[in-house]
Order: structure tokens, then C-alpha cells, then sequence
């Protein structure tokens, strides 16, 4: 293993930038991205996951309520267009929305040679979904500009804190290999979590209990009929003490008889002083429907998603179905595309500001539908406002992005 001597000899001027990363024993630089790959690099300094457990993501898989609000919300949030707004410097005029030529805009287009700008946007909503985090790693070319933006799965980065800084960097690991980032090569998507401020709070742990118990009973029922009648709870006493071979001989005949769904409920003739007894509760017992709609419930209230849209269609009107969507889209997705927008201002904006120019990224709703009404009742409040002197018409018009009248 090389020393820090030998490291700042080989890598030059690119020392100072990796230095900062701290604690590294071999170092090697990936490309001109200011990437390296970390050997040796101590568990303490990986945060970031707390709360929001690996094993959530599972219930992707296990789970049709969790898979379905993840859905829903991921392709929700990659509806509306990323769009970059840009205004001069000390200019009188507010923001106006850039050409495709601005390099901001041509990058969010184009993020990658491999994900679609829809196809970002979807993945950045799961993982925000299911781990409560998401980055994106900004890669360089050899002439140090932006080049592309790749998602990272949030279960393999770990959060390299700093006393000064807040954050020092960030550790991509990936089949044994350790890919550092530094601060500003990443841009970092996260929910609050009260109980870990380098993890963000996942959707899953509010629901967890309700999806496990949903999850057990299909697996009870998936086992009651595929042992037809050989219930967990079925018991044969004897009055006699059967010897070994007397009863392996009586399961393999019991179950060569009963075992399968397509055997159940056939007559059952006991001899030589055996009974059969049931223990337990039945499924009407067990209001084993309830049971099921359960997960459903405590989803719909997790992910912020209407049970109509988690495939509940039993009060569904098309009244209330309308009424259904607009809230899913004032209280769960604009504050998600909030939060993205945020993000990406902060930490990708910067990198293509030009001299005497500013730059923003919102996302552009005006063509959801569900937020059309909220639009028009905004556009009439400001007409009633201006016609009663309240506001100038140049004020309304800079709330829309357009630029003053004059006179």
C-alpha cells in the first residue's frame, strides 16, 4: 500500500483536492471527475442510512401497496418538465425561461448517454420513496465542465461528515469498491429525519407493522391451501403411544390423501383410537379481509397516496376521484418537486452560472391537469386584486415570469 508521501508525489496538484476527503490509506484517481477510488476507508466516517433501512427497499418487491405508491408518486413527479430560468444580474426583470441552447438546460435534457430526463426523474422519486435519499453524481470531462448526471443507489453511499463543512464528501460502494465524491460532485435529495440529519426518512417505517401482518396472512393463506387439511392447528391424539414407525407411516399416508388444494375437504376415517381436534380461530375469525386491506390503509397515509390510486376502487366516484387527485398533487407532489427543485438550484445551478446571469430550475406544472383549476383560481384572484388597486399589473406579470409593460 502506498504512503501519503508516495499518493501526493503521484497525483500532484490533484492532492490538495482529495486531501480533504481525509483518512484515505491508497488512493487512485478514476478520471478527470474528481473521482477516486477508496481503499481501506474507515466504517466510521460511512453515515447516512440511520432509520431509513436497507431492507425497506425490499418492500418494493413484498409489498403491491408499496410498489403501487411508489408508482404512482414516481410517475407523478416525472410529469412536468425540468425546466432552468435564467435573469441578468441587477436587471429590473425577474426570471425568464431559458432557450434548449442554455448548457444547464441541454445537461437536464440529456442528463446521461443512458437515462432520459423522465427516466432520472422516476428513479430520484423511488429511491426518495423507499430510503428517504437520493444523489446524483455530476461527472466532469477532461476539460473540468459538467458532463453528465448519474443517479446512486442510496443504500451504497455513505455521508463523509465534517466539523467546518458540514459535509466532507461522499462514498459510493459497489461490489467491493469505494468511490469517493467530493462535496460538491453530488447532488443530495433527502427527507427530513428527525432521528439521523446525514439520513433522510424513508415512507416505509410508518406503514412497516400494518404491511408485515398484510404480508404474513397472505403467506398464512398461501399455506393453508396449498396443506388443504393439514392446518397448522389440527391435532391427533391417541390414546395409545404410536411407535416411531407407526407414525411416519401415518403422515405419509395422511398426506399422500389430503395434501394439495385440489384433495381438500375429503372424508377422513380414523382407527385405532386416533381423534382429530382443530385449535385456532377460522379465517371469518380472523376477518382475514380486513386484515388485507389494512396495509392499504396505512400506505395510503405513508406515501401521501389516495387509496383510489392503490387500485381501492370501492367508494370510488368520478367526483371524488377528481377531489382525489387534486390533493394528491397540492399536499404530496408539489412539495416533492419543491424539494427537487431546491436540490438542484443548489447544487447543479452554480456550476453553469455566467458572468452577470443567474440561474434556477422549476419544474413546469401548467399543463397538469389537476392543478389547472388551483391555476385558474390564482389567475382570477390577482384580475380582482389588480381591478381593485391592490397590485399593478407589471407586479402580477412578474409573478408569472414575464417581464414589465412599462407606463
Amino acid at each position: 500500500m502506498r504512503g501519503i508521501g508516495s499518493l501526493r508525489a503521484a497525483l500532484g496538484a490533484g492532492w490538495s483536492r482529495l486531501r480533504g476527503l481525509g483518512g484515505l490509506g491508497s488512493v487512485e484517481r478514476s478520471n478527470r471527475a474528481a473521482r477516486i477510488m477508496v481503499d481501506g476507508f474507515d466504517s466510521e466516517f460511512g453515515l447516512g442510512l440511520g432509520s431509513s433501512g436497507v431492507g425497506y427497499a425490499d418492500y418494493y418487491s413484498k409489498s403491491s401497496a408499496v410498489n403501487a405508491a411508489v408508482r404512482v408518486r414516481a410517475e407523478a413527479v416525472s410529469r412536468p418538465s425540468l425546466r432552468v430560468m435564467i435573469r441578468e444580474l441587477g436587471g429590473e426583470g425577474g426570471y425568464r425561461v431559458a432557450g434548449a441552447d442554455d448548457p444547464l438546460q441541454r445537461m437536464l435534457d440529456r442528463p446521461n448517454g443512458v437515462w432520459s430526463p423522465g427516466e432520472l426523474l422516476r428513479v430520484t422519486e423511488t429511491f426518495l420513496s423507499l430510503w428517504g435519499s437520493a444523489y446524483w453524481g455530476i461527472e466532469r470531462d477532461e476539460s473540468g465542465g459538467v458532463s453528465e448526471l448519474w443517479p446512486l443507489r442510496p443504500d451504497r453511499v455513505r455521508v463523509v461528515p465534517d466539523r467546518d463543512r458540514y459535509v466532507k464528501g461522499f462514498v459510493y460502494e459497489h461490489q467491493g469498491e469505494r468511490v469517493g465524491y467530493l462535496a460538491e460532485e453530488v447532488v443530495w435529495f433527502r427527507q427530513v429525519n428527525p432521528l439521523d440529519e446525514f439520513g433522510g426518512m424513508s415512507c416505509v417505517p410508518p406503514a412497516r407493522l400494518a404491511v408485515d401482518m398484510g404480508y404474513e396472512a397472505l403467506q398464512y393463506n398461501r399455506d393453508f391451501f396449498r396443506n388443504s387439511a393439514l392446518p397448522g392447528d389440527l391435532v391427533i391424539t391417541s390414546k395409545g403411544t404410536p411407535t416411531d414407525e407407526e407414525i411416519s407411516e401415518f403422515y405419509a399416508r395422511w398426506e399422500s390423501r389430503f395434501r394439495g388444494a385440489g384433495k381438500g375437504h375429503r372424508p377422513v376415517l380414523l382407527s385405532g383410537g386416533l381423534e382429530a381436534s382443530r385449535l385456532g380461530i377460522s379465517h371469518r375469525d380472523m376477518e382475514f379481509v380486513e386484515v388485507l386491506r389494512w396495509p392499504v390503509e396505512e400506505v395510503s397515509r405513508a406515501f401521501g397516496v389516495p387509496k383510489v390510486f392503490l387500485g381501492h376502487l370501492e367508494d370510488a366516484t368520478l367526483s371524488n376521484v377528481s377531489t382525489f387527485e387534486r390533493f394528491f398533487w397540492r399536499n404530496t407532489i408539489v412539495p416533492e418537486l419543491r424539494l427537487i427543485e431546491e436540490a438542484v438550484t443548489r447544487s447543479v445551478a452554480p456550476l453553469f452560472a455566467g458572468v452577470g446571469v443567474e440561474r434556477r430550475v422549476e419544474f413546469d406544472v401548467s399543463e397538469i391537469e389537476a392543478l389547472k383549476e388551483s391555476e385558474n383560481d390564482r389567475v382570477e384572484r390577482q384580475v380582482k386584486l389588480v381591478g381593485a388597486g391592490v397590485l399593478s399589473v407589471d407586479e402580477v406579470r412578474a409573478e408569472h415570469n414575464l417581464g414589465p409593460l412599462g407606463g
